[in-house]
């Protein structure tokens, strides 16, 4: 049997849907628990209750509602893969079945603990509460949590955002776009670049609705795929997870196959119609195809052409993240050394006093040496808008670490802030020092600010225990500035924000508690985490992002390939006996194919001035839009170079495309065309 192309438009679809349904419903679960229909959150009022009688509004409102309401809380020593779900036990409800069961977990990354709602006590109850249930039940639980004090948001979550749908598109629209694109024109170059198919039916009187119901016949290759497809994945699923959720990851698949299928089916009827209402004399004699196919199947190259750029710079920038700080190397230097995670919103955020207090208790453990300043910040080198990194120590920092100065001895801390110039750097003293002194140190007293000593360091890598934000571990090119007293020189609202941002690290994880306990500050802490703990789940999501860049500049390159040869084939349908007449006459290669030659220059100067402008916009520029630290913004120019190289190596196929179809069409004299 002959695969037509429009039998390839149908049989991608099932498979991609499946890809994304998988996805998003992994996302959705590390997130929170599948199939909560409404998200209601809650923030410290003026006067709010206790939580005790948080806990008996909950279960009130779950009672008369059939609801289960269900609050997430992150395992302390294991966020990443551990969790608690509360939940509330109403008869019958969804959360007496999976106190009884345990909740089924759908990601074999994630482990889920089920507690009874009574044990909130134990945690803070501010924060996002999952509910089960219909609106009455949302409602109901805004009105419970207002009537305890608490400042209440909600919203409702889409059956779309339930199941993962949302979540698996958001992720991979380049991936989806270059395959709907592919789909399209595969269905286009299959009806109205093959009309005789549809003009041999017309001989035989069928109607239009005939031919077309006979044309989508085409559609049970998607079918096809689905049946082969199920009980391989039904098997899979059941050795991954049980077939947990299975049915949900069903109905995900079913709605993303259900919309992808909408632009094939679209252009196949609209394909079929068009060949249908071509003159019959011209369709049976291979007056193929039409004019209109040529431009449609040109023109299709031009976003995907955008689509492969795009892939390229993404696709290298989750390169650079994977490579930034998830080296074996980065799980031996963490050490013991855990950060705290403050309690994300909702929480007094915006009072200066609440940064104060964070800023205050970091300042007190660096002092009593429970912790340790490793900051990254990009510095101006007073030289217009150029910056460097630099990584901002104290003295704990140098007791963990050996950092070496260019004579050979180790660096420490005196008594004074120091700065040291990386190896073999161009980088003028002088004005570094003076624009650390009126930006990064601008709190500190001046006589600390205008007394800085330092040299240069030997040739080695410096460590920046890895934060919540994207940023690299290792720097070859940073400068290192050494604080003796980070409470003296910075305020407690840097200090607090480096906190919060995995840049104040503490010693171990017995030193964090220990410095927690007399706070009064651990409802602001959510988790004590190990450094190594955060480079494992940096790793991981960006191991997922590379698969995801990986795949979206295959299939763009591959759709811009077949783009090219069904533009290429159309051409040559089209105008073979012309083409044939002129290589007959003597004409050289580059004569007959002038405008095609001219129109594959075009398009690749396009995509490259597009290159060049993505490479301009992502490149660090000293604004602090695009910071050094960026792994991402640091391989801009590799990325750049990537994208001309996949364009050009496109573009060269192209060309022996033509080449290769032209020996054709002189070899079959141009038969089929005109």
């Amino acid at each position: 049997m002959t695969v037509r192309p429009v039998m390839l438009a149908y049989g991608i679809p099932p498979l991609l849907a499946f890809v994304l349904g998988f996805f998003g419903l992994v996302q959705v679960n590390e997130a929170g628990v599948v199939g909560a229909s409404a998200v209601v959150t809650a923030s410290a009022g003026p006067e709010t209750g206790s939580n005790q009688r948080v806990v008996n509004a909950l279960e009130r409102v779950a009672r008369t509602e059939g609801a289960t309401i269900a609050r997430v809380v992150a395992d302390r020593a294991a966020p990443t893969t551990r969790r608690a779900v509360l939940v509330t036990d109403a008869p019958t409800s969804r959360g007496e079945a999976w106190l009884r069961d345990g909740a089924p977990d759908f990601s074999r990354s994630m482990t889920t603990e089920v507690r009874p709602m009574s044990v909130l006590d134990e945690y803070d109850p501010t924060g996002s509460y999952d509910v089960f249930g219909d609106e009455r039940a949302r409602k109901a639980t805004m009105a419970a949590l207002a009537d305890v004090g608490y400042e209440v948001t909600s919203e409702r979550l889409p059956w779309l955002q339930r199941v993962g749908v949302t979540d698996g598109v958001t992720s991979t629209t380049g991936l989806v776009g270059a395959l709907t694109l592919g789909c399209v024109i595969l269905c286009l170059t299959g009806t109205i670049g093959s009309p005789r198919r549809s003009a041999i039916r017309r001989l035989h009187g069928w109607s239009a609705g005939r031919v077309l119901l006979a044309e989508l016949s085409d559609a049970r290759a998607g079918v096809l795929v689905v049946a082969v497809g199920t009980p391989v994945v039904t098997a899979g699923l059941w050795v991954y997870n049980g077939l947990t959720s299975a049915t949900t990851l069903a109905a995900a698949v079913a709605a993303l196959w259900a919309a992808l299928l909408l632009p094939v089916l679209a252009s196949h009827v609209i394909g079929t119609l068009l060949a249908y209402r071509r003159p019959m004399v011209g369709s049976l004699r291979g007056a193929r195809p039409g004019g209109l196919v040529a431009v449609v199947a040109q023109a299709a190259r031009v976003p995907a052409l955008l689509l492969l750029v795009a892939a390229v710079f993404e696709l290298t920038g989750a390169v650079a993240v994977a490579r930034a700080g998830t080296a074996e190397r980065d799980l031996r230097a963490a050490g013991d050394t855990v950060q705290l995670w403050v309690t994300p919103d909702p929480r007094p955020i915006g009072t200066q006093r609440y940064w104060d207090r964070i800023g205050e208790f970091a300042g007190h453990a660096i002092a009593h040496r429970d912790a340790l300043l490793s900051a990254t910040v990009e510095v101006s080198t007073g030289r217009g808008r150029t910056t460097v990194p630099a990584v901002v120590v104290d003295p704990g920092y140098l007791r963990l670490r050996d950092v070496r100065a260019a004579d050979g001895t180790r660096v420490t801390a005196g008594d004074r802030v120091s700065v040291w110039l990386p190896a073999d750097s161009d980088l003028a003293r002088g004005p570094l020092v003076r624009s650390l002194s009126e930006w990064e140190l601008r709190d500190a007293p001046a006589p600390v600010r205008q007394d800085i000593a330092g040299g240069r360091l030997a040739p080695q890598e410096l460590y920046s225990y890895p934060g919540d934000s994207v940023a690299r571990s290792w720097f070859d090119d940073a400068v290192l500035v050494v604080v003796p007293e980070p409470a003296e020189a910075f305020s407690a609202d840097q200090l607090g924000s480096w906190l919060s941002t995995g840049d104040v690290v503490f010693t171990n994880r017995a030193a964090a508690e220990r410095s927690i306990r007399p706070s009064g500050l651990a409802s602001e802490f959510s988790a004590v985490v190990a450094v190594g703990q955060v480079a494992a789940e940096q790793a991981r999501r960006a191991a997922t992002a590379v698969i995801i860049g990986g795949a979206t500049v295959a299939s763009s390159s591959v759709v811009g390939l077949v783009l090219a040869l069904l533009a290429t084939t159309a051409h040559r349908r089209r105008h073979g006996r012309a083409l044939f007449a002129r290589f007959a006459s003597g004409a050289p290669f580059l004569r007959v194919d002038t405008g095609l030659l001219a129109m594959e220059a075009a398009l690749l100067m396009m995509a490259t001035v597009v290159a060049i402008n993505r490479w301009w916009d992502q490149r660090p520029d000293g604004t602090g839009r695009n910071s050094v630290l960026d792994p991402v913004a640091q391989s801009a120019g590799t990325a750049g170079a990537l994208a001309a190289l996949a364009l050009v190596a496109l573009s060269a196929a192209s060309v022996v495309a033509l080449a290769v179809t032209a020996r054709n069409v002189t070899r079959t004299r141009g038969n089929g065309s005109r």
